[in-house]
């Protein structure tokens, strides 16, 4: 799944001293190394969340879903490495026939951040 506005949403993210990383061309030691160090993780739901077992406690995690696929899988990881986890739900291209030829399943849906949605989490979580 891909965050349709993802430049967007970096450049968002940005202005509040987030950098933007990928972390499927690190390897796990790197990942490891950045992701112990993370104050805060923003993410899209995916594998690479996985690497929150990384994090010190008290960590912040806000995890990105689409709004028709949330799976609680890092919500239970998170709790059980003690870190703040906090979720939004993104949006969806419009059109439902259309959508449904896209996306016939769910899991892989791409998604849309509403930055405005985006800051009030962020708000909420104290970032």
């Amino acid at each position: 799944r891909l965050v349709i506005n993802e430049q967007e949403v970096i450049s968002f993210l940005n202005q509040f001293g987030f950098t933007s990383v990928s972390l499927e061309v690190m390897t796990v030691r790197q990942q490891a190394a950045l992701l112990a160090q993370a104050k805060v993780v923003i993410s899209p739901h995916g594998s690479g969340l996985t690497n929150i077992v990384f994090c010190s406690p008290g960590t912040k995690v806000i995890e990105i879903f689409s709004p028709n696929y949330v799976y609680h899988c890092y919500w239970l990881l998170s709790n059980l490495v003690g870190v703040e986890y906090y979720y939004l739900l993104g949006e969806t291209l419009p059109g439902c026939a259309l959508h449904q030829l896209i996306y016939p399943n769910s899991r892989i849906e791409d998604i849309f951040v509403n930055l405005d949605e985006l800051f009030k989490i962020m708000t909420f979580a104290n970032i």
